[in-house]
Parts: C-alpha cells; sequence; structure tokens
C-alpha cells in the first residue's frame, strides 16, 4: 500500500519563507526606514491602536502588564502598546528603524519604552523564562523560517500571553497583480492562515481577532517602497520605474497611496 507523506504546516511555511527572509535582512530593513515610517505615520498608528484596544478589551494586557515587543521597526504597535501597558522593550535589529521609534516616542511623549538594537534571537538567549505579561510580534513572523523555535522560544519568555499578528488573505489583489508584472516571485500565502494552524500543529491552540484598515502613505514613500521591494531581486531598471510609476499615480488620492488590508491577531496563554 503507497502512503503518502503528509507535509505539516510548519514545513510548507519553512520552505516558503527562507527566501524571503534571506532578502529581507537588516540592511533592507535600514534602507526601508524612511518610506516604511512615512506610512505608520501618515496612517497615524491606526492598526497598531486597534490591535491594542482589542488586546486591553480580551484581558491580554493592562496598565500593569510588561510587554516584549519583538521586531518593533518604527513603533506602529510599540507606541500603542506603550499607552495601554507599564512598559515596552522593543527589539529592533535594523539600527535606522529604531532611531525612528526613538524620535517617534519622543514627538509623541512616550516615556515607557525600552529600545533594544538586536535581533530576537540573540535577546532571547539572554532572557530568563517567565519574563514578561506579553510577548508580540506583528507582521514580521516571516523573518523566522524556522517558527516552531520561534514560537517555543515567545512562548518561554512570556509568563502570560504571546500573541501573533499578520496580514489576512493574500493582501490587496492589486498589490501581486503589480509584483506579477514587475517579474517578482513573492511567497503567496495566506500567511495568518498558515501561523493560526501552525499553533494548533503545536498544541498552542490561539484566539482569534480581525482588524482592517487603510495602508496610506505618501506617493514619496510609495515609490521608494517599490523600488526597494525589486532592488532584493535585480537591479532596477527604467522599465521597472515606469511601471512603479504608473501604479502609484493609479492607487494614489490627493498625493497618498492607499491600500486596504486586514490583519489578524492570534494570542494564546504561554
Amino acid at each position: 500500500m503507497n502512503l503518502q507523506k503528509t507535509t505539516s504546516w510548519k514545513e510548507i511555511w519553512s520552505d516558503q519563507m527562507e527566501d524571503m527572509a534571506a532578502r529581507s535582512d537588516t540592511g533592507y530593513w535600514n534602507r526601508r526606514a524612511e518610506d516604511y515610517n512615512d506610512f505608520i505615520t501618515s496612517s497615524r498608528f491606526g492598526y497598531g491602536k486597534k490591535m491594542c484596544e482589542t488586546l486591553t478589551e480580551e484581558g491580554v494586557i493592562d496598565t500593569n502588564s510588561s510587554v516584549l515587543e519583538i521586531a518593533s521597526g518604527v513603533g506602529a504597535v510599540t507606541l500603542p502598546l506603550a499607552r495601554h501597558s507599564k512598559e515596552v522593550i522593543a527589539v529592533e535589529p535594523a539600527q535606522s528603524m529604531a532611531d525612528l521609534l526613538e524620535a517617534n516616542s519622543d514627538s509623541a511623549g512616550v516615556k515607557n519604552i525600552r529600545i533594544e538594537v538586536t535581533d530576537f534571537a540573540s535577546f532571547a538567549a539572554q532572557a530568563q523564562d517567565n519574563s514578561y505579561d506579553l510577548v508580540f510580534l506583528c507582521h514580521a513572523a516571516w523573518q523566522f523560517p524556522d517558527i516552531e523555535e520561534l514560537i517555543n522560544e515567545m512562548s518561554r519568555i512570556s509568563r502570560g500571553f504571546c500573541c501573533l499578528a499578520d496580514t489576512m488573505g493574500m493582501g490587496d489583489a492589486e498589490n501581486h497583480q503589480m509584483q506579477r508584472k514587475l517579474g517578482i516571485n513573492a511567497p503567496e500565502l495566506d500567511r495568518s492562515l498558515y501561523l493560526y494552524n501552525i499553533l494548533n500543529e503545536l498544541g498552542r491552540p490561539a484566539d482569534l481577532s480581525n482588524v482592517s484598515y487603510i495602508m496610506r502613505r505618501s506617493t514619496d514613500s510609495a515609490r521608494s517602497m517599490w523600488t526597494n521591494l525589486v532592488s532584493k531581486y535585480r537591479t532596477v531598471s527604467a522599465e521597472d520605474s515606469e511601471l512603479i510609476e504608473q501604479h502609484v499615480n493609479t492607487q494614489s488620492n490627493s498625493g497618498f497611496y492607499e491600500v486596504p488590508a486586514v490583519m489578524s491577531l492570534m494570542w494564546w496563554r504561554a
């Protein structure tokens, strides 16, 4: 009798994310820091605020919580988390991202954020068990092809909850069509679906809530975003730049590039 080998959710994740993680290294995010900050500030930290409201309503965090955020970036969720908790330790490997997070925190008058410029593996190696009330990672799980190790380390460090957040579904159809026009062979899978099933596969069933938002950024930021994306795969050509210009102009209104999206929140007890 022939038995077909069953491939696990985490194995498919690893296969799909390994190349993406390698291309999107710390140097890439240092280059992307300014245009990413434009997106977060132009969107007024919108999805971060909504997610923190959900986590507060669900009893995941409160004003006494100590929170560890992995891959905090420029503060999309860091600042809202800080307003809903006692303290946030923000782990961010890209120096340019960390610098903008510090500037955004200072500008907002938020004082309870401590920034650690390092990668999560290095930070976790020094972290004790049961150190934080919430360990949180938003929109960066693809940086971890070994997703089981990430989830286990998050759970080890937390004394309360862990939470993963990522884009629901396949994202915006126009963006996928644009990637195909540019010849970018990026992974096309529903990351939130995979993460939810991986958690179940690892015996860590999660609660789930979805947040709708608009990704809003200036047209200059959008051009930079697409140009940097192409540069991960090859040298940007004149034809690429023309396609990007056409796409950004089509998707923009009153000087802003807007894309609708839905973020899934998945949290579990450590």
